[in-house]
């Protein structure tokens, strides 16, 4: 018996089980990083990636949006619609207000971001930056900026939309105020806002 082949057949043995045993290892990592991606890490990791991606989503009022990420803060998305034509152009979406979205097949794999055990170029990018600023503040603090700049505003809800001007933006809600008067309105049922 060579002892020379025995025991490099049991080393051979040995790697190929450790290897084996990472292997799995990094698969329940990766199963588990990708159960808890939001929507918010999916349109975020896609934006950065590839932010001229063209997708589609349906807003909870039932219309179907064709547009482009233009930036992704904590609970909202600056988008550019192309359809419909009624609210083209710039809008600032709050997440909540998406039901659906279609993404390009072949833009599935950025969606997902960076799998366990690898480094992407953005991940890179990240480390020697600083975070950016849009990815930390809520829909309500965007909307106080929109409110403090006096820009007059369509508010897109389930029940319908709302002309005027942002005059306070609270924890939960905003005051708008119309022609008809000033109206409260939820956070939670702001779809879109679309400066005018």
């Amino acid at each position: 018996m060579d002892f020379d082949t025995l025991f490099q057949d049991l080393e051979n043995q040995l790697e190929r089980e450790l290897d084996a045993e990472l292997i799995n290892r990094l698969e329940d990592e990766e199963r588990d990083r990708r159960a808890k991606l939001t929507l918010r890490d999916r349109l975020r990791a896609l934006h950065q990636t590839n932010p001229a991606t063209v997708m589609t989503a349906i807003a909870k009022d039932g219309r179907t949006l064709t547009f482009q990420l233009k930036n992704v803060g904590k609970d909202w998305a600056a988008i550019e619609v192309h359809e419909p034509a009624d609210i083209g152009g710039p809008l600032i979406l709050g997440l909540h207000a998406l039901t659906s979205v279609n993404i390009p097949l072949e833009s599935v794999k950025e969606s997902l971001g960076t799998p366990v055990g690898e480094v992407s170029d953005h991940d890179l990018k990240a480390l020697s930056s600083n975070a950016r600023l849009a990815e930390k503040v809520n829909l309500a603090f965007v909307l106080r900026d929109v409110s403090r700049r006096r820009k007059h505003v369509m508010i897109h809800t389930v029940l319908g939309q709302f002309h005027g001007t942002i005059d306070q933006v609270g924890a939960d809600h905003l005051d708008i105020t119309t022609s008809s008067g000033r109206q409260m309105i939820a956070l939670r049922e702001v779809l879109f806002v679309q400066m005018q």
